[in-house]
Parts: structure tokens; C-alpha cells; sequence
């Protein structure tokens, strides 16, 4: 069995010739690689308002973890989607500030509360930055803890550092 062979392709099969000096054109003059300018990264927002109507809303502690939910004819209904109980699927009711299973294995799922500062008591969110985000965003009342100020907080992150870091190890 004969094998075939590749060829590999040639300057002269796209009509240009290998011999021929290439001229430069007179707008082509030798330039200092210019430094482009520094692209600033657009400012993200840390966390986008979702309560419109509080009385429509509550919150839910299921394991430590804490979450925002909208009451939707009596059913809970977290990230836009109805939640259901994790281990038989049946549909979530609330009994007394409790949540359990309301399909066939009836079983505990967690807290709730329609007081939305729970949110924050529970520790939806742990990091101080983020609890103060939510708190305003939201309108809830912070934490003793919260209202403390902390010397220590800062503007600027490590992360701002390695990005110029690794800009700079580009340009030279």
C-alpha cells in the first residue's frame, strides 16, 4: 500500500514570490511600540436589589444556608423557581416559622421568618463588605457587629496589585 504524500504549501501558490525584495510603503516608517492605555474594568455591583414587595417575601434558613424567598400563593419560591423538598420532591409548606416537606416523607427542612433582618442574623452574608451591600440595597437594619467601624478595611485588593503586576511584566 502506497502512502501518500503532503505537500506543504508554497509562498508562490498565493501568486507572491520568494526572491522579491519587499518594499516598504513611505507611511511605513519605523514607530516606538506605543503603550496602550490602561482599560479600567468596568465596577461590578456587589449585589442587585430583589425585594420589591416586602410583604410578598421571607426569609429561609435550610442547613445554614440562607436565602431571600418570595411567597407566591402560599408557596416558597427561591431564585425565580418554586422550591421543593429535597429528598421525596413534594412541596414546601410553612408551619409555625418551621418548613417541612408537605409531600410524603413530611420531614423538617428548615427556618423561616418574614422578618427580613433574619437575613442577616442568620449570617446570609458573613463578609462585612458584603452584609453592608445587602443591608442598604435591601433596606435592612444591620447588626450591632456591623455598625462598628473596622480601621482596618481598605479600598483596594491584592488582586488590583496582581493585575498591575502581571500589565507591567507585558509591557516590558
Amino acid at each position: 500500500m502506497k502512502r501518500k504524500r503532503t505537500v506543504q504549501t508554497r509562498l508562490s501558490d498565493f501568486g507572491e514570490q520568494e526572491n522579491t525584495p519587499v518594499k516598504p510603503s513611505p507611511d511605513s516608517q519605523v514607530k516606538e511600540p506605543s503603550i496602550p492605555p490602561k482599560k479600567s474594568r468596568p465596577r461590578r455591583e456587589l449585589w442587585k436589589k430583589m425585594i420589591e414587595n416586602k410583604d410578598e417575601w421571607g426569609v429561609c434558613n435550610f442547613d445554614g444556608t440562607v436565602l431571600f424567598v418570595e411567597l407566591k400563593n402560599s408557596r416558597i419560591h427561591a431564585h425565580g423557581m418554586e422550591s421543593f423538598c429535597r429528598w421525596c420532591g413534594g412541596v414546601l409548606e410553612i408551619q409555625q416559622e418551621k418548613v417541612f416537606c408537605g409531600g410524603t416523607c413530611k420531614r423538617y427542612q428548615g427556618e423561616f421568618s418574614k422578618d427580613l433582618n433574619a437575613y442577616l442574623r442568620w449570617d446570609g452574608a458573613k463578609s462585612y463588605t458584603l452584609r453592608k451591600e445587602v443591608a442598604e440595597k435591601e433596606g435592612l437594619a444591620l447588626e450591632e457587629r456591623d455598625l462598628a467601624d473596622i480601621p482596618y478595611a481598605s479600598n483596594w485588593s491584592a488582586l488590583d496589585e496582581y493585575e498591575e503586576e502581571e500589565e507591567e511584566l507585558l509591557l516590558s
